[in-house]
């Protein structure tokens, strides 16, 4: 329960120190996305390799996501995510000094776990401390922050690589992060801890993490050591036995009954994981193509990308206010038509494509998933028990972590298949734009799947409405 309450006067800041972490992490991700091609240069990478690099960051996020809102139960929110700050500051040095692409590696392992802490604390504490009619608007405005950072770090980091070096990405990544972590320790004295005497099952915890590191690691490494390819299955067989622990054990990490009954939970969480994958592969892939297909600098593909983020900016406060007043599920159909027609759009790219034509797919990503994902938060936490909100809100934040390290698997796969261990250049270009095309077909796919769905509910919902107006 709450230890000692914020003064109202200090509630805006929080805040401020919540929109700043959600800023923050988007930033690192797309701002080190954008660098990759110069990471590859320094230590003659391979694209096969850079995109482990990523999926291991996105393992880590996920991973620790998934339990960290059990541990925030059982050690507080607000110490969760002061200490994902600190983690974040400690990486960051550590990747500014980094002498190998080992170390380099291992750092943005590391630092996918305060990544983690902060995203999914600062969702929980903004659910808690927010009333139910302004829910939509704050976790808008929390999302707004996100596209920011999405928007910002692709032109920062390409600027600070063209003109300096990509090690002083870093650096400037500092200033965010002391400055959220003081904000937030001095204006926040809520603290949660509503699972006080309860334990926390570690046997579950490690399983889970062998299970989708397994996962991980095979699906990553198998286009560099093929013999790897093993791990995988055994991955999903220890997830099972993962999932088997949870149903038999006193204190579970996730209780299994949240995702059967509430459905609208299960159905949220799986289609902001096929979302936020298709959105991975748009920025992995665009940054690539950007740079390695159309030979523009790292600044100017930023430019590029900020033309998508920029309205996933302006739109997505809207979209979350629009969702207090009407029913989300009709929002996130739209936002899905439009993320599902930029991703089938971008997969037929080629080394001439018309600019008008990649300013319209941008712009339709970027709208697309703005109006999509502050109303499927909502959607996905409005029936959630209080007791389950925590790590409810812990694994919904972590979906985008999922989504991640799904569309890096999938990434890895078809660079793997029509690229091989080879670099990106003008005689695998050919070869680099099937694998894009594969992959945004592929995830274009499973959007539609989402749409059908969600239009099923959609129209019970307006038929329920229908009935109550006439009764």
């Amino acid at each position: 329960m709450p230890a000692e309450c914020s003064p109202p006067e200090k509630m805006f800041w929080v805040y401020v120190s919540l929109w700043i972490a959600n800023f923050f992490s988007p930033l690192l991700y797309s701002g080190v996305t954008t660098i990759l091609p110069s990471i590859a240069l320094d230590f003659h990478s391979s694209a096969a390799t850079l995109s482990l690099i990523v999926m291991l960051f996105a393992y880590s996020q996920g991973y620790v996501g998934i339990i960290g809102g059990r541990l925030s139960d059982l050690f507080g929110l607000r110490r969760m995510m002061i200490l994902g700050f600190i983690i974040c500051f400690i990486t960051l040095i550590g990747l500014f000094l980094s002498p190998n692409l080992l170390s380099l590696t291992l750092c943005r392992l590391f630092q996918g776990i305060g990544t983690a802490l902060l995203i999914c604390t600062s969702t929980a504490i903004a659910v808690n401390i927010t009333p139910l009619y302004r829910r939509g608007t704050i976790l808008g405005l929390l999302s707004s922050a996100s596209y920011l950072g999405t928007s910002l770090g692709p032109i920062i980091a390409g600027a600070i690589a063209t003109y300096l070096s990509w090690r002083y990405l870093f650096i400037f990544l500092l200033v965010p992060n002391v400055v959220g972590f003081l904000l937030f320790r001095s204006s926040l004295r809520l603290e949660w801890c509503t699972l006080d005497g309860e334990q926390f099952n570690t046997k579950g915890a490690i399983m889970l993490g062998l299970g989708s590191g397994a996962v991980s690691v095979g699906a990553g490494l198998m286009s560099l050591y093929f013999n790897l390819v093993w791990l995988v299955p055994i991955g999903f067989v220890l997830l099972g036995v993962f999932v088997y622990m949870q149903k038999h054990t006193k204190y579970p990490i996730i209780n299994m009954d949240i995702f059967t009954e509430v459905k609208s939970f299960s159905l949220g969480l799986t289609s902001m994981m096929i979302n936020f994958g298709g959105t991975t592969a748009f920025v992995y892939f665009s940054t690539m193509y950007f740079q390695q297909v159309r030979g523009f600098t790292p600044i100017a593909a930023g430019f590029f990308l900020l033309f998508k983020s920029l309205a996933q900016f302006s739109v997505a406060p809207l979209s979350g206010r629009l969702a207090d007043k009407v029913h989300p599920e009709y929002i996130i159909i739209l936002g899905l038509i439009l993320c599902t027609a930029s991703l089938v759009g971008t997969a037929y790219l080629d080394q001439h494509s018309s600019m008008y034509y990649i300013y319209a797919t941008l712009l339709m990503s970027g709208v697309g998933i703005a109006i999509y994902h502050s109303p499927c938060t909502v959607a996905s936490l409005r029936d959630v028990p209080k007791k389950e909100m925590s790590v409810a809100s812990s694994i919904i934040a972590s979906a985008r972590s999922m989504g991640i390290l799904g569309s890096q698997i999938i990434i890895s796969l078809a660079i793997s298949h029509y690229v091989g261990n080879k670099a990106v250049n003008p005689e695998t270009i050919p070869a680099f734009l099937q694998s894009m095309k594969f992959s945004f077909l592929f995830l274009s796919s499973l959007n539609v799947v989402c749409i059908l769905i969600y239009a099923k509910l959609a129209l019970r919902i307006f038929k329920n409405d229908r009935k109550d107006k006439t009764a």
